[in-house]
């Protein structure tokens, strides 16, 4: 789902994560629904049976989604004194694709008038007329102002979503499940004046066809008027961008209406940009995700909002360093959708992984030394946020020997900045890491030269583990900097414990302690 966003600086993102915890998302205490486990292994894998298994949703939970999604519907919103600040988020709203998905993963454990007002919250929008392709069905009503659009614009719609579709279609993707009611056999797209609610558009689940998929039908704006949603992109940019992010919603629904919030936000905001590659929209959310705030675990979903559609810069990572492509996308975020109606998101991408012959933790470590020099490692890195690090430490020219130590939760990681200090010819500086678990850690030490090079330097710690790096040539004219990098890849979940992480589960383990030595000697 995308909400009203402005574009924002560094300074402005603090502001917008205090903002955006005043919103407690749902999915933090709602248990495990959809594919979501029940139950949890702390090691090894899981059989597809029992990642399938769903753990009963409360009526507390149920009541919770409830009054979560009642935010999000004009009737019950705060027109007239909305605040939209930066990024895809509106202070005290919920995103709507997750609110109503959650709401209908819980609809069953709600009775008498909670289950009226949760059926009317999913029910459809109304529109008078219809445009129609071979795949998508556009509703409308025609005319100016309110909801209505014009019939040139509907036309647009139509011809932009199924192009879309086209594309996901060929690329070997599910199409999204179509109700066999409304127009049999295809997808519906209905306009509003989304604007008043804070919304660039949403999809919503509706009808079971598994035990994990459903249809779906969306709800795009009436028209992305400039003077509502600026000028930074043209309304056509507008709605190329969300036909993308949207209707990839409603081919996610075909796989798996109930999968971790955050894979399906932040594969949605990272097929933006394949589809589209010249608008550039997403960027502006990088530094809500592990670009930029690399202490939140990559699955969080929970509270702010943010971070799920940022963290769209890890599938970049993957489908750069896997490049193989299906029709006109690379094949590895497929991969990982294929596997999902079977396990969780974390799970399906260790298997996606797995079968390119390389792991989570190998990759996750890899994405974290990537991140620190952005314009090295992405195709379009030189216009994303500069790189940012944990803490820094400048080394002068005399014996020494300075430490730190980091301590990670699951899917996070965390850099030491080394500089040389007015260091002439003859130094060295001699590096020692103290890796806990290195079976699901990692260390990094990445060389930045004066010269522009760049030399990265996976660490094998031993089995206690240990690993050391002596760096020659220690000096101010040859060193611009050195990075010590940890990368907590823990991955094995207790699931179903009411969290806004992987499988609603808790990392086992998910805290670890790192240390690090540096010593400067000649």
């Amino acid at each position: 789902m995308r909400n009203i966003a402005r574009r924002i600086t560094r300074k402005q993102r603090s502001l917008v994560l205090i903002a955006g915890m005043v919103v407690a998302t749902f999915a933090a205490t709602m248990p495990a629904t959809g594919s979501t486990p029940a139950s949890v292994r702390t090691g090894g894998e899981v059989s597809a049976e029992e990642q399938a298994t769903a753990q009963p949703v409360t009526e507390e939970a149920a009541e919770e989604a409830l009054a979560t999604a009642k935010k999000i519907k004009r009737n019950q919103s705060v027109r007239g004194t909305r605040q939209v600040v930066p990024g895809r988020h509106v202070a005290g709203r919920p995103d709507a694709t997750i609110a109503l998905a959650d709401l209908w993963n819980a609809k069953e454990a709600l009775d008498g008038s909670n289950e009226t007002a949760a059926r009317e919250l999913l029910a459809r929008p109304r529109a008078a007329t219809q445009t129609c392709s071979t795949a998508v069905c556009v509703h409308y009503t025609p005319g100016k102002g309110g909801d209505r659009a014009s019939v040139a614009y509907a036309t647009q719609v139509r011809d932009v979503v199924t192009k879309v579709h086209n594309i996901y279609v060929k690329a070997g993707y599910r199409k999204p499940a179509a109700d066999k009611a409304v127009t049999p056999g295809k997808v519906d797209i209905y306009l509003e004046n989304l604007y008043d609610e804070g919304y660039y558009g949403y999809c919503a689940p509706e009808t079971k066809v598994s035990k994990t998929a459903a249809t779906a039908y969306c709800v795009l704006d009436n028209d992305y008027a400039t003077s509502e949603y600026g000028s930074f992109n043209t309304p056509t940019e507008n709605l190329r961008v969300t036909a993308a992010h949207e209707y990839f919603h409603a081919v996610q629904f075909a796989y798996d209406a109930g999968e971790d919030r955050w894979m399906m936000e932040s594969t949605a905001t990272w097929v933006e940009d394949e589809v589209y590659d010249s608008i550039n929209d997403n960027r502006q959310y990088l530094g809500y995700g592990q670009l930029e705030d690399q202490r939140k675990p990559l699955d969080n979903s929970y509270a702010s909002n943010l971070g799920i559609y940022g963290n769209w810069i890890f599938f970049r990572y993957l489908s750069e360093r896997f490049t193989r492509e299906r029709g006109d996308l690379p094949a590895v975020v497929l991969d990982v959708w294929n596997r999902a109606p079977s396990t969780y998101s974390t799970l399906a991408i260790r298997r996606a992984l797995a079968a390119r012959g390389t792991t989570l933790k190998t990759q996750y470590a890899r994405f974290a030394a990537a991140n620190l020099a952005p314009s090295k490692n992405y195709s379009e890195g030189g216009a994303y946020y500069a790189p940012v690090y944990d803490g820094r430490t400048a080394l002068p020219a005399k014996r020494q020997t300075v430490d730190g130590k980091f301590t990670l939760k699951h899917l996070t990681y965390a850099s030491q900045r080394l500089v040389p200090k007015k260091v002439g010819k003859g130094w060295k500086l001699r590096i020692k890491v103290d890796v806990a678990r290195p079976s699901a850690n990692a260390a990094v030490i990445s060389i930045f030269r004066t010269d522009g090079t760049r030399g990265v330097y996976h660490l094998k710690p031993n089995s206690k583990g240990i690993a050391t790096k002596t760096i020659e040539g220690f000096s101010s004219k040859r060193i611009r900097k050195v990075e010590v990098t940890f990368a907590n890849a823990s991955s094995n979940f207790k699931c179903g414990q009411g969290t806004a992480f992987s499988c609603r589960g808790v990392a086992s383990p998910d805290k670890a302690t790192h240390r690090w030595w540096a010593k400067t000697y000649r």
